[in-house]
This record gives C-alpha cells, sequence and structure tokens, in this order.
C-alpha cells in the first residue's frame, strides 16, 4: 500500500492506494475519515487523482457522516461524574456554578501548581484539571451547548499550548535543514489530527488532541514538520519521520 497527501484546502485529498487485480477503480471512506484506492497496476497514478478529485462530494457527504456517528456516540452531557478524554486516560468531571470571587484563588493555586492546565474568564468561568478531575465552572449549569463551548475554547487553548511546547522540543531536528520556523494554528477538525501547507509555512493541530496521549500527540507533530522536507506521504517521507522517531508506527496506532 502507498500513501499519497495533496492539500486539502485545494480541494485534493490524502489517500491510499492498494494495487491489485480489479476490474474498475474502487473508493472507499473508511470510519476515521481516511481514503483508500484500490486500482489495478496498469492505471497511471494521474489517473487516479483525476478520479479521486471527481469524488470529493462523495468523500466529503461520507467524513460528516461519519463524523455526525462519532459525535453520537462521543458526545458530553457535561455533568458531574462524567469521563472525559485526557492525554491518553480520562478525568472526571466536576461541574460548578461560576463564581467570581475564586478568580484570585485559582490563579495562586496555579501558580502554586495545585490546579493545572487553567483557562478562567473575567465572569467567573473556569477549566482547569485537579488530581484527576477535570471542574468545570458555567454561568449555565443547565446547558449543555455553553458548557460544550467552555470545554472546546479550554481544549484548543491547551493543546496549542501543548502543541507549541513539543513544536519547539522538536524543531532543532529540522532547524539543521533550513526549515524556518512556521506558523502553528488550532482548529477542532473533523477527520485529521493535524495539517501542513509547505507554501505558506503554516501547521494547523486538531484542538481534539488534547484527549490522544503524549506519545501520540508527539508523532503528530513530527509527522506534520516532515511535510516541509517531504511533501508527500512517500517511503522516503516516513523513512524520515523514522529518523527521528524510530517507534513511530507505534504511536501512530494511538490516534485511531
Amino acid at each position: 500500500m502507498s500513501e499519497y497527501q495533496e492539500n486539502e484546502e485545494n480541494g485534493e485529498y490524502t489517500y491510499s492506494l492498494i494495487r491489485k487485480n480489479v476490474k474498475n477503480i474502487n473508493l472507499s471512506v473508511k470510519s476515521d475519515g481516511s481514503i483508500v484506492v484500490s486500482a489495478s497496476p496498469q492505471v497511471p497514478k494521474d489517473y487516479i487523482d483525476d478520479f479521486v478529485h471527481s469524488k470529493i462530494p462523495f468523500i466529503q457527504k461520507a467524513r460528516i457522516h461519519m463524523e455526525e456517528i462519532r459525535s453520537s456516540t462521543q458526545k458530553h452531557l457535561f455533568q458531574t461524574g462524567e469521563q472525559v478524554p485526557y492525554l491518553g486516560s480520562f478525568l472526571t468531571l466536576q461541574t460548578e456554578p461560576a463564581d467570581r470571587s475564586r478568580i484570585p484563588v485559582w490563579i495562586e493555586e496555579g501558580q502554586d501548581g495545585n490546579i493545572t492546565h487553567l483557562s478562567r474568564n473575567n465572569k467567573g468561568e473556569a477549566v482547569f484539571c485537579r488530581e484527576g478531575y477535570l471542574y468545570l465552572y458555567t454561568q449555565d449549569m443547565e446547558s449543555t451547548e455553553h458548557k460544550q463551548q467552555l470545554y472546546d475554547s479550554w481544549q484548543q487553548i491547551q493543546t496549542g499550548i501543548l502543541c507549541r511546547q513539543l513544536s519547539r522540543k522538536y524543531y532543532p531536528f529540522f532547524q539543521k535543514l533550513g526549515v524556518d520556523y512556521p506558523e502553528i494554528k488550532i482548529r477542532k477538525m473533523r477527520s485529521r489530527w493535524g495539517s501542513c501547507i509547505p507554501v505558506k509555512h503554516k501547521i494547523t493541530f486538531n484542538s481534539r488532541l488534547l484527549e490522544k496521549s503524549m506519545e501520540s500527540i508527539e508523532y503528530v507533530v513530527v509527522h506534520e514538520f516532515s511535510h516541509f522536507i517531504h511533501l508527500d506521504h512517500s517511503k522516503a517521507f516516513y523513512n524520515f519521520v523514522e529518523q527521528i522517531m524510530p517507534d513511530w508506527r507505534k504511536r501512530r496506532e494511538g490516534l485511531r
């Protein structure tokens, strides 16, 4: 199996190609949003690229459907006692009413290390970790949508902090090869953990990476930076990744 990647923002898609004796070109979208194409060895690669491009409406519709399925099975109610995925494990959610008077206390506890990953606003709303719990202070205890917004904002902020830390950790490997430090963006994505646009010198990471293990997040960081050296998912690309991260296959499994 070979893998090919092009820029999704330009309407093109990553897909895995399986060469086998089949009469037609077959395309399927897996539950994780990945695309698999099977075609005869006699079919030129350019022809397959055109075929994949012609199927973009189908791919988009299938990915939306897969995301709806995932959302329906993973939807949070944000009630006390709920288990929330965090760095490959789970935190127990504790939901509390917003309290402006506690802002100075939270700041002090954050500085002392008694709480971690604190995000807050001046309304007395906050989300932070403490001893296996995720505390969510909200102005609207009844609104799942509002609590979702607070959680999503916290997740985006904390993923950004973590991915920028890891980017600085691994950047020296790429700096030696003449790669300038890129612009780092964080956003919630449906089907990809990260994307790299070399021509814009930009990497975007999925805010939901915070749910995955540190080892898997590190793999995504190295993977995306490596596209500044190899644009596609060729054998040379993965050989390069392996030089930096010999156990990348095991780390990638954690993203399933």
